[in-house]
């Protein structure tokens, strides 16, 4: 294995790491990538990796009934947390990593969707040179209860945003790593389900077409200071 390659768990196969893994190996990373819901086992340890990225899904925090691997991705996300292994969770990815290190979720009263502005309240390397009138997008019923020891770097929609753990563990709750063709799957398959947003569907996706650019760059700038802030560039 390279001495620098990134564990990337995928939750599901429509959730893949987008312009997020493009940025990574971009910078240097070779990622392998593990898709969760397809049968990818998880490796029993960390041993070998340089960071642990873990990406978002439509399932959530409490059901590992459901979805077995969620528990023991979490005891990984506790562990790197505490090795300051570089890691970043992305938005079930960051409540997972909230939930491994002390915290937990709570459900929102309403669906979090669309393209929201988030406020930066303390400098972090995470978040150096990000411009403050980002939009980001969201997707979600459930939002962060931090650790105790947890520090909050952003927030918005009334939620934590950016928070870290330890010196190089972040969780992001919006998703930097979408393209339209990943935003077009997630509405194609909530209209086959649950139906959450479809009444939204074409106005969102209309809009994401205005709001990919920034997104895009947003999420360069996001994956370029991860590799600075923690010695992998």
């Amino acid at each position: 294995m390279s001495p620098a390659t990134a564990l990337v768990l995928q939750h599901e196969v429509g959730a893949p790491a987008g312009l997020l893994g493009d940025a990574l190996r971009a910078g240097g990373l070779d990622l392998d990538e593990r898709v969760l819901c397809a049968g990818d086992a998880l490796p029993a340890s960390l041993d070998g990796y340089a960071a642990l990225i873990v990406l978002g899904g439509d399932m959530n925090v409490g059901e590992e009934d459901r979805f077995p691997f969620l528990l023991p991705e979490r005891g990984l996300l506790a562990h790197a947390a505490a090795t300051g292994l570089p890691t970043l969770g992305i938005c079930l990815g960051a409540q997972q990593l909230a939930a491994a290190c002390g915290g937990g979720v709570r459900r929102r009263a309403s669906l979090g969707i669309g393209w929201r502005p988030f406020t930066v309240l303390r400098d972090d390397p995470l978040l150096e040179g990000v411009d403050p009138t980002a939009r980001a997008f969201h997707w979600r019923w459930y939002a962060c209860r931090l650790p105790e020891h947890a520090v909050l770097a952003a927030t918005g929609d009334g939620d934590p945003q950016v928070f870290r753990v330890g010196a190089a563990a972040w969780g992001v709750q919006f998703h930097p790593e979408v393209t339209y063709d990943i935003l077009a799957g997630w509405f194609r398959d909530d209209a086959r389900g649950a139906g959450e947003a479809a009444a939204d569907a074409d106005a969102l996706l209309t809009e994401s077409r205005t709001r990919l650019t920034a997104s895009a760059a947003l999420c360069a700038r996001l994956a370029a200071n991860f590799l600075t802030a923690t010695g992998l560039a």
